[in-house]
């Protein structure tokens, strides 16, 4: 990554360099690499991302914006960890050595006043951020001594080393707060596919037929409009790419046909293959059963006669299905109404009193969510799949059904994303990472108080239309 200052009254342009950490070949301490290190480190109390996501996959020349909100006030410090071994801080720098930060407070940096920008350069591979917040402006590392004759503090010694270090000035810092990132740099898009399947879901015509809570009290889940809709067009739009295809729509949309769909035909997709699972619908929890999650609830999608049957899709047994599959890489697309799972919580739903039943309704919960729970699943061949999340919002948020777009917001920017627009760098082609990209911006300028989630370990471009 490349750091680019540029100037602010009577500042002159200069141009930095931030290395991209690539850990292969890093070898195993008796404590664990580096990262796991790191990784044993992170303590609640601090969120940070990057504006594609953590996990998303960079183009060379593009910006990057990191993100961070710390629940209580404090110091704020930002640690870039290099393919040469070693690491710097980024945050504080000489152009910025203020890192005080005020709690429930979200900051981007560089943002738009800081003068500086971060822009993505090769070597191609990952790159680790890690953001640490503590009441008092500790130096996390004594040994070190944080120079800012460089724009960047450079920090001496190994990775392994650092990571010791690192790993003894936060275990005796009190109420620190700490949290990652990793990215990739990547050059041209994969076009490797291979032989590539989707399954496309919508269903608007939900059964209401009401049902008994174990409270006693009538629950339904309320009609959709445009779920079959944008199912139908992101098949159509993806058919030059994922030439293999099933759509189920509406009461197609069972427990059972899923599961059919999923561990029968797509369990034909070959090794090599990309498979690409769409749906959009109601999505909701039920209490965990097998005690996997942190809320004690799973997460799930909703067949069109749930009030019938009272039988979700529930994620454990989503990543049972997927575990059957022999493919290398699952692209897996959630337009559901309280989907979303970046930040480790679930937005579920609520069942609320409407006259003499009740509705779904929105409610915050802490916990993991659905992409967690996917992107843990090893595929038949006993192998960690290579898997990218699209999810439509936020825990804490609802995804849109819009009538001025006759569609969900999501599904229709992701559309625009592939008829074009979505092609960032221009070079012919848009991919996932890209598509996410545009429609994440493109969902949040129309609701505010939507924003669209990217989980992505693939860790190369892959392609979602023909160049």
């Amino acid at each position: 990554m490349q750091g680019e200052v540029f100037a602010v009254k009577s500042l002159k342009t200069v141009w930095l360099v931030l290395l991209v950490l690539l850990f292969v070949g890093v070898s195993a301490m008796a404590q664990g690499t580096p990262r796991e290190l790191l990784v044993e480190l992170l303590k609640p109390g601090l969120s940070l991302s990057i504006d594609k996501g953590c996990g998303a996959v960079y183009q060379h020349g593009e910006l990057l914006n990191i993100t961070v909100r710390s629940d209580g006030s404090g110091y704020l410090t930002i640690f870039d960890f290099m393919p040469n071994g070693q690491a710097q801080i980024i945050f504080p720098n000489s152009y910025h050595e203020d890192n005080f930060i005020e709690g429930e407070k979200e900051y981007s940096i560089p943002g738009e006043l800081l003068p500086f920008q971060f822009r993505v350069a090769p070597p191609d591979g990952e790159e680790l951020i890690y953001a640490v917040v503590t009441q008092q402006p500790y130096n996390l590392i004594p040994s070190q001594t944080y120079d800012f004759s460089d724009v960047f503090p450079q920090l001496s010694g190994s990775d392994e080393v650092i990571a010791r270090s690192l790993t003894r000035g936060i275990q005796v810092v009190p109420s620190a707060a700490v949290a990652m990132c990793h990215f990739y740099v990547g050059g041209e898009p994969s076009t490797a596919l291979g032989d590539s399947w989707g399954l496309f879901i919508g269903v608007d015509d939900y059964d209401e037929t009401r049902y008994t809570g174990d409270d006693g009290k009538k629950y339904y889940f309320p009609k959709l409009r445009y779920c079959v809709k944008g199912a139908q067009e992101i098949a159509e739009a993806l058919q030059p790419m994922f030439p293999h295809q099933r759509l189920l729509m509406d009461r197609e949309v069972t427990h059972d046909a899923v599961q059919q769909a999923i561990t029968g035909w797509l369990s034909q997709a070959p090794a090599g293959a990309t498979v690409m699972i769409y749906f959009s619908g109601h999505g909701s929890r039920t209490p965990d059963e097998n005690n996997d999650e942190i809320d004690d609830y799973d997460e799930t999608l909703v067949p069109w006669n749930y009030g019938t049957k009272q039988q979700f899709i529930v994620d454990d047994e989503l990543r049972r299905w997927l575990s059957l599959l022999n493919c290398d890489r699952v692209i897996l697309i959630f337009d559901s109404c309280h989907s979303g799972t970046m930040e480790r919580s679930v937005y579920t739903s609520r069942l609320v009193t409407t006259g003499t039943t009740r509705a779904v309704e929105p409610q915050l919960m802490d916990g993991d969510g659905m992409a967690d729970d996917l992107t843990s699943t090893k595929g038949s061949r006993g192998t960690w799949w290579k898997q990218l999340v699209i999810t439509a919002c936020r825990p804490n948020e609802s995804a849109y059904e819009s009538s001025k777009l006759e569609n969900g917001a999501l599904t229709y920017y992701l559309l625009k994303a592939m008829e074009g627009k979505g092609d960032i760098n221009g070079d012919g082609w848009v991919t996932a990472q890209e598509a996410y990209k545009y429609a994440a911006e493109m969902v949040s300028l129309d609701y505010p108080k939507q924003h669209p989630q990217l989980t992505d370990n693939i860790k190369e471009a892959v392609r979602l239309t023909p160049k």
